[in-house]
């Protein structure tokens, strides 16, 4: 029963999304075109959805604790296993809750770290039951002390194997497959986190949107597996020429982000020249007909609503398209 209970509860350790936002609708973007340039904007407006958000979870908040907060936690846990045990009428068998301190060790620590808390467990049990009973038959309980352990270290390999499946799926679902840089539910997780971050020191954070102009020519005329390759290099271009601290993401399709935090408009748009050109010279290289349009914009503080940030970035990224692309535009919104 008590197995099935935990094997339950570890299924529900997952990530709990839901959406938070979204932005539907026609994007209005003025004509930026220089005078008498005889350019006209051949793109219809364009209807996109934008999810993101979610809700931290119990497991979700521990892991973002450091060790020194989830020993102390798990000291508890078996402090009070021990103490449950202590006030238990003599019979009562009380071993099963020390699985708490053990299962918690185990996932948010390590399983050598579980198995250690496990033999502790049973030492610390075994010692208060023949405390309890003092005259109990000292076989029987040693014998019953060597089960439990068993137990116990049944459920240390078992949570150690579930936890390594769980870290290995949760890295997947965060990470876009074909560029192996974080995906569009990575970023907007991040974008969240940074967003408040900002707000709350006053910091700057520019978030900037890059579009690949006249990709679908690359398929139409090499295949996708070319297409592919394009996207490759783009994103190592993007992830190798950023801080440790900026995020990179492919978004979807042809569509890339950048988040810059603790960074001015001057210094982003310095940063994305520089990878513009970087881009531009992958692409003469290969000989593939492939600009960038890239829109920027910078808040200092941010607002509260990501969706302002976001539309914002959008917008920008749709002016320098409309106005031929293979440009960068940037904008500066201080509050």
């Amino acid at each position: 029963m008590q197995l099935q209970l935990l094997f339950h509860l570890l299924s529900q350790v997952r990530d709990e999304w839901t959406v938070d936002a979204v932005i539907v609708g026609a994007r209005t973007v003025h004509d930026v075109s220089p005078e008498g340039s005889g350019f006209r904007n051949t793109r219809t407006p364009m209807q996109r959805t934008y999810t993101y958000g979610r809700h931290m979870n119990l497991t979700q908040f521990m892991a973002r604790q450091n060790k020194v907060v989830l020993a102390t936690t798990g000291i508890g846990l078996l402090v009070i296993a021990i103490l449950i045990q202590l006030v238990s009428p003599a019979g009562f068998e009380a071993h099963i809750f020390y699985l708490v301190p053990i299962s918690f060790f185990a996932w948010f620590l390590s399983g050598r770290t579980g198995l250690v808390v496990s033999i502790l467990s049973t030492a610390a049990a075994l010692a208060m039951h023949r405390t309890i009973v003092p005259y109990a038959r000292d076989h029987i309980a040693y014998w019953n002390a060597l089960a439990w352990l068993a137990l116990y270290i049944f459920f240390v390999q078992i949570i150690s194997e579930v936890r390594n499946l769980y870290t290995r799926e949760r890295a997947w679902s965060h990470t876009d497959s074909l560029t192996g840089i974080p995906n569009r539910r990575s970023f907007f997780e991040q974008l969240d986190v940074e967003k408040s971050r900002a707000r709350r020191y006053g910091r700057p954070l520019t978030l900037a949107y890059i579009d690949l102009d006249h990709f679908k020519q690359i398929n139409d005329r090499f295949g996708h597996n070319t297409g592919d390759q394009l996207l490759k290099i783009v994103g190592r271009i993007m992830a190798d020429g950023v801080r440790r601290a900026d995020i990179v993401a492919r978004l979807g399709g042809d569509e890339f982000a950048m988040l810059f935090p603790e960074t001015t408009e001057v210094s982003a748009a310095a940063a994305l020249a520089k990878l513009r050109s970087s881009l531009n010279a992958a692409m003469k290289q290969h000989d593939w007909p492939v600009t960038f349009s890239i829109g920027a914009v910078t808040f200092q503080p941010p607002p509260e609503s990501v969706q302002e940030i976001i539309g914002a970035a959008d917008k920008a990224m749709y002016a320098v398209k409309k106005n031929g692309g293979g440009r960068s535009l940037s904008i500066d919104q201080v509050a």
